[in-house]
């Protein structure tokens, strides 16, 4: 069961197995511009993604 990566109201599936970083940067999306969430905890780019999750990614936002 793929994982769902959730950004804005784009959803992009990748494989179970592999760390967040990876999914980010198959799905073309810097990982510094993301802050990503599971149940809503924070979690890091090392975690390794599991069957059927959702992940919810916000956009990070800085100005000057």
């Amino acid at each position: 069961m793929p994982v769902k990566l959730i950004l804005r109201n784009k959803e992009y599936e990748v494989k179970a197995g592999m760390a967040l970083l990876d999914a980010l940067k198959k799905c073309n999306i810097v990982p510094e511009s993301v802050i990503a969430t599971r149940e809503g905890e924070l979690i890091t780019e090392d975690e390794i993604l599991k069957d059927g999750e959702v992940i919810k990614l916000v956009a990070v936002i800085s100005g000057g």
